[in-house]
């Protein structure tokens, strides 16, 4: 039986570890540089004054005495001009700790309303990480969790790059026959799936695997017996692909329900989950529930009514009301545009926690997007907008209930998410942030950024593909 207890551990599974990194900003490296050239140049301007002002006193320019000038007053010409150079250079400055990265405005900031011609745009930055050789393996076929600095991926990962296949062809950014288009895509990640080893004790997947071998990655698999998590995630896009290419049914039902993995004997356990309040239950349950609707359909609606019923906490900023239940952004957003079942209480729970953002932005003057993911210094953290124990805004590392205590990322899904759902000028401002610091989407869009410009690294599956969900969702919806 999977207990309340047991998913929390389970939600704080690594979905992927990159190197932790702490980043020198950009902008304060070309500051470091612009001042060491202004230097360089300023001595070598002093050395050309020095030299004009005795050739000119040989000429007869400064033929006064008090036009003369002493070594000391040519010395400090010099410090008083780099003194101002310097003071100008910062007062043209942003306030902020770090300036922009991108001189020109970026999409969002350059639109004049955020319409289905920018959507397409956004979708078209996001599905660029899916090329081979930048976010997907281009012999395997197989997705890289974090790009080329973190090549394995688990279930979830492979969950989301098959809904960022199915949300590119519907918004035809890929076509169906060429060698890197739907069914190609498709075919290579369920043969994989028909074949990947498996773990040989249990014939359960291991939890991370190689993108480029499609083999176990022992550096950071963990022995265990099945991530529910992870196998929920994936069985979502699994049953999106059926509904969306009803061809491909028997394949997968082969793989899901008739397979080498016995996932019907985890039906049990996920019955289990309806007395949860976890957000991460309510998708790994919609999950399953598309495999064994008969003995599973009932229990995401339990969850959602176990959550709606749980005691009421209040954002200290802005005193929004929130259930005190754990919430985070990719389950919850993951849920809103994969699951597909519209209902009004997983809405009205988007909005609050929406609502609950802005509120955060309004009393700090701090951007709040937060969700799972990589982060600057601190390896792979979950950002916790509500606890069951009522706290709020928190932050943990993989593992851990221990707060840590940082600056929070600003996750571009999650910001991403609220201007598809909420199109607000909240939203806008944020994403605006966030492409000022962060590089040009030619690779996909970037994890995200701290409030002071500090950015994440790299760009990663989780990232664009739930942007991709974003996007159509936005068009469908003529946001």
């Amino acid at each position: 039986m999977i207990t309340e207890k047991k998913i929390m551990a389970i939600c704080f599974t690594v979905k992927s570890f990159g190197v932790t990194q702490v980043f020198i900003s950009l902008n304060m490296t070309n500051a470091l540089f612009y001042f060491k050239k202004i230097c360089s140049l300023s001595l070598v301007w002093f050395v050309s004054l020095e030299a004009s002002l005795e050739n000119a006193s040989k000429k007869g320019f400064f033929r006064l005495n008090h036009w003369r000038l002493s070594r000391k007053a040519k010395y400090l010409i010099v410090f008083v001009t780099i003194a101002v150079i310097l003071f100008s250079i910062y007062a043209v400055l942003p306030k902020q700790s770090v300036s922009s990265n991108n001189s020109a405005p970026g999409l969002i900031e350059s639109a004049q309303t955020i319409n289905s011609a920018v959507w397409m745009k956004v979708a078209t930055n996001a599905w660029a990480y899916f090329t081979p050789g930048i976010g997907v393996n281009a012999k395997t076929g197989l997705p890289y969790a974090e790009g080329s600095s973190f090549t394995a991926f688990t279930d979830w990962d492979l969950g989301c790059y098959i809904q960022a296949v199915i949300d590119a062809q519907k918004l035809g950014l890929i076509g169906n026959d060429g060698a890197w288009d739907f069914s190609a895509r498709i075919n290579k990640v369920l043969t994989f799936l028909e074949s990947r080893p498996l773990n040989a004790t249990t014939n359960y997947p291991f939890q991370f695997y190689d993108a480029t071998t499609g083999k176990e990655d022992l550096s950071v698999s963990q022995e265990e017996t099945v991530d529910v998590v992870d196998t929920g995630r994936l069985f979502v896009a699994l049953n999106n692909l059926i509904n969306y290419n009803n061809s491909l049914k028997q394949t997968i039902d082969n793989i899901v329900l008739y397979g080498r993995s016995n996932y019907t004997a985890l039906v049990h356990s996920v019955e289990g989950l309806a007395s949860s309040t976890n957000i991460y239950a309510y998708l790994i349950a919609g999950g399953f529930a598309s495999f064994w609707p008969d003995q599973l359909s009932g229990v995401p609606s339990a969850i959602l009514n176990n959550i709606f019923s749980a005691s009421v906490t209040y954002s200290p900023y802005g005193n929004v009301s929130l259930p005190a239940v754990s919430i985070t952004g990719d389950p919850l957003y993951c849920s809103v545009f994969e699951l597909n079942n519209n209902s009004s209480q997983l809405m009205a729970l988007a909005r609050q926690v929406y609502l609950a953002s802005e509120a955060y932005y309004n009393a700090t003057s701090e951007y709040a997007a937060f969700s799972e993911g990589n982060s600057i210094s601190n390896g792979y953290i979950y950002e916790w907008v509500v606890l069951p124990n009522g706290d709020t805004w928190k932050i943990t590392g993989v593992g851990s209930s221990t707060y840590l205590d940082m600056s929070p990322i600003i996750y571009n899904k999650v910001a991403f998410s609220f201007l598809a759902l909420y199109n607000s000028t909240y939203a806008r401002n944020m994403i605006v942030y966030l492409e000022r610091h962060l590089p040009n989407p030619k690779n996909g869009y970037s994890d995200g950024a701290d409030n002071s410009g500090n950015l994440v690294s790299g760009a990663g599956s989780d990232t664009n593909s739930l942007i991709l969900d974003a996007a159509i969702y936005a068009i469908q919806n003529n946001r």
